[in-house]
């Protein structure tokens, strides 16, 4: 009887410091709904955060951690946000299906200027991906598409798949997607041409992310099995798997160099690995929350998490967990300036049987006398933006 007591009472003893230790922590509340999505900007110096409050905010990643932005350009949640690796892009997507372009520029009073609109899942966005090459966006849906937007050609080129998508993860030479299905429990590899290269099978619940790493040979996973898996790209082998989660793993992510991974869970735990020797380096305990995103800052030093409160709260937000890790300088790509090319692209086996749609930008519809408040699409078209200065059409 007098062990039993003991134990209750260490357990107790436990739960109070980690809510103590909790208290202490950085925390960032400025959402009135959970949060969803985190992203880090690539220069480090903003944190945005999408929620299923409808809006995006823009932080400073400073002592002054000041809210810079807040953009409601969405119907219900946002689900996704994606950064150009020279920072000056930003993608966002949401239940409304919009596909969000942002101008990113620090030098503006609004650091995000909305650019361009697009429709191109015409149904929820899971997740968007910014090409590393920055000249491509992709994009997976409810629909079950998993789609290739070419900026430079103004063409979108879908693989079809049979339901939806919940987790998608691309290679930096972008030949070849990887996509999993809600409820189902396999990571299907496919190549740009949308066929059907490998399986990789060993997950035992719905798989909730895929990363890719820059050496294009492993692809790591993340599911509602507890589980974080590394998977050889080349034998669609599954190489080692971290089982230190008690619950859902809801999120990962990796730095840039690839030489950490972080993950999360709604078990309220944070971890830091390291990938070259599959070591667990830190763990955070976040007593009395449930971890739904989490991002990995670009210099190493500071991991943003969201957390959502197991009782209910009137403001959601976001940890800022200290890594300890030796800070490392942030170094970006000059940036890209996008160049349009006329020509379209070619049908190709991913599109068999139909025509790739393609969609064309109308500027100054007033000189070529069109009515920009007035006018229809034709029968084959769909408008999916119109302004007084653009309309874009998927024909």
């Amino acid at each position: 009887m007098k062990s039993i007591y003991f134990f209750l009472i260490v357990n107790i003893c436990l739960s109070l410091f980690s809510k103590a230790q909790t208290n202490q922590l950085d925390f960032q509340a400025h959402h009135k709904d959970d949060i969803t999505v985190l992203e880090y900007s690539p220069d480090g110096k903003y944190i945005v955060s999408g929620s299923w409050d409808e809006s995006i905010i823009i932080q400073r990643n400073d002592s002054s951690q000041e809210v810079v932005q807040r953009i409601h350009d969405n119907k219900g949640a946002i689900t996704s946000i994606s950064f150009r690796r020279d920072g000056f892009h930003m993608i966002t997507g949401g239940q409304d299906g919009k596909l969000n372009i942002y101008q990113f520029n620090d030098s503006f009073f609004s650091v995000a200027t909305l650019d361009t609109t697009l429709l191109v899942n015409q149904c929820q966005i899971n997740k968007l991906i910014y090409g590393p090459g920055m000249r491509t966006i992709f994009s997976a849906g409810d629909d079950g598409r998993f789609i290739a937007f070419d900026l430079t050609r103004n063409q979108i080129i879908p693989i079809k798949t049979s339901r939806p998508i919940s987790a998608a993860g691309v290679s930096i030479d972008r030949m070849s997607y990887f996509i999993a299905h809600e409820n189902k429990t396999e990571i299907i590899q496919y190549d740009i041409m949308g066929r059907k290269l490998k399986s990789y099978l060993g997950h035992t619940d719905q798989i909730t992310d895929i990363l890719v790493t820059i050496d294009r040979k492993h692809i790591i996973s993340s599911s509602e099995d507890k589980t974080v898996r590394i998977w050889d790209i080349r034998s669609g082998k599954e190489l080692f798997s971290f089982k230190d989660h008690r619950w859902t793993v809801t999120d990962i992510a990796t730095d840039p160099h690839g030489k950490y991974l972080v993950s999360g869970s709604l078990d309220g735990t944070v971890n830091l690995y390291n990938l070259k020797d599959k070591e667990l380096i830190k763990s955070y305990n976040l007593e009395g929350y449930k971890i739904n995103a989490l991002a990995f800052s670009p210099n190493y030093t500071t991991i943003a998490v969201a957390a959502q409160k197991n009782e209910t709260s009137e403001f959601a937000g976001y940890f800022l967990l200290e890594t300890d890790l030796k800070y490392r300088a942030v170094k970006l790509p000059k940036r890209y300036k996008l160049k349009k090319q006329p020509k379209q692209m070619k049908s190709n086996s991913a599109t068999k049987n139909q025509t790739p749609p393609s969609i064309k930008r109308i500027n100054n519809a007033s000189k070529v006398g069109i009515n920009s408040n007035k006018t229809k699409p034709k029968s084959n078209e769909k408008v999916i933006k119109k302004t007084d200065q653009i309309e874009i059409r998927i024909d």
